[in-house]
C-alpha cells in the first residue's frame, strides 16, 4: 500500500492543492502540526496545535481557507500550547477535547465557547469531511484518536493518533494517566480499521513522515504484540 504522495517524503512540506491534509513540523519537540481542508468549502481545522504557527496560518492565508475547529489528541504542553494565541485570533474557535484531558487546560480555555468534550465513537463533520472520534487512551487517559473517512475530496482514510501511535512504536505510558493495559487495548480498536488506513503521528521520531495501518501490523513492535505483559515488555 503506497502512501499519498504528498506524504511519502521524508520532510513535510505543507500545503498541496486539492490534499485533505497538510503537515508541519514545529519545535524542538518534532511536533507534528496537521491541517485538515475541505477544499470544497474552504474550510480547515487545525491538530495538535504548538506555539509558533506562522508557517500553517500563512498557509490557510494564501489559500483563502477559513480555520473553524481545534482538535486536540491530548493535552500534554507541547500539544496544545498553540490553543491560546488561536482563540485571541479567533475567539469562536470550536475545540474537541476527551473529558479525562481536561484537566491540564487552563479555565480560559475550558471556558472558551466552543469547547465540547468527546464521547467514543462519536461522528462529526468538518465542512463535508466526515470524522470519527476514539476514545484511545494509555499515553493519557483522555487522549482520542481521528479518523477521517475517505469521501468527496478525501481518497485514503487517515487515523490522527497524537501520541498513542508512533511508527513502529507507541507512546510512553509512565507519565500522568498513562497505562499499559489502556494502550493495550487501544492497541486493539485501532488494528480494526481499513489496513490502508494512513497514520498520522504526533511526532517526527522516525525518518518517515507518515505510515499505513498495514505497514505497522507487520513492522510495529507493539502492534504485534498479543499481550499487555508483552507490551511491558518492550524496550
Amino acid at each position: 500500500m503506497k502512501l499519498p504522495s504528498h506524504l511519502a517524503g521524508l520532510a513535510p512540506q505543507g500545503i498541496f492543492e486539492n490534499e485533505p491534509i497538510a503537515q508541519f513540523e514545529i519545535g524542538n519537540m518534532q511536533n507534528f502540526i496537521y491541517l485538515i481542508l475541505d477544499w470544497q468549502n474552504r474550510e480547515a481545522a487545525i491538530v495538535d496545535p504548538q506555539k509558533d504557527l506562522s508557517e500553517p496560518l500563512g498557509a490557510l492565508k494564501k489559500f483563502g481557507f477559513t480555520l473553524t475547529t481545534i482538535l486536540l489528541t491530548h493535552t500534554h504542553f507541547d500539544h496544545t500550547a498553540g490553543v491560546k494565541p488561536l482563540l485571541e485570533l479567533y475567539p469562536r474557535l470550536a475545540i474537541k477535547v476527551g473529558q479525562k484531558d481536561l484537566h491540564r487546560l487552563s479555565k480560559e480555555i475550558q471556558s472558551a465557547p466552543g469547547l465540547t468534550l468527546l464521547a467514543d465513537g462519536e461522528p462529526f463533520s468538518i465542512g463535508n469531511l466526515q470524522f470519527k472520534a476514539f476514545h484511545t487512551p494509555g499515553h493519557s487517559a483522555g487522549a482520542f484518536s481521528y479518523f477521517l473517512a475517505p469521501g468527496p475530496g478525501v481518497n485514503e482514510p487517515y487515523l490522527f493518533t497524537g501520541d498513542t501511535l508512533f511508527i513502529r512504536d507507541c507512546g510512553r505510558t509512565d507519565l500522568e494517566t498513562g497505562s499499559n493495559a489502556e494502550m493495550f487495548a487501544s492497541i486493539q480498536i485501532v488494528k480494526t480499521l481499513p489496513p490502508e488506513t494512513v497514520f498520522l503521528v504526533g511526532h517526527h521520531y522516525a525518518k518517515e513522515c507518515a505510515t499505513t495501518l498495514q505497514d505497522e501490523l507487520e513492522k510495529s513492535p507493539p502492534l504485534r504484540c498479543k499481550t499487555i505483559k508483552e507490551l511491558e515488555n518492550l524496550p
